[in-house]
């Protein structure tokens, strides 16, 4: 089967949705969205894994309206 350059090959399910990486010291978090325009957008930040940085975490996933997380 080819495949065309432009064409996508996954499709959006969730409009805003997180990806974990989770390790012993950090956490990586990757929120993606959908612009105005429909163009995909992505947001990576790192957090530590202590209390204060997982209410960090969890603020930085509400001012991003994420309702959907998953980790590895």
């Amino acid at each position: 089967m080819t495949q065309r350059e432009d064409s996508k090959i996954i499709g959006t399910v969730h409009p805003i949705c997180c990806g974990l990486d989770v390790h012993k010291e950090s956490i990586s978090a990757c929120v993606i969205y959908v612009d105005k325009d429909g163009t995909d957008q992505y947001d990576i930040k790192v957090f530590g894994t202590f209390t204060d940085d997982l209410i960090r975490l969890r603020s930085w996933l509400l001012d991003h309206e994420c309702p959907v997380v998953a980790m590895e």
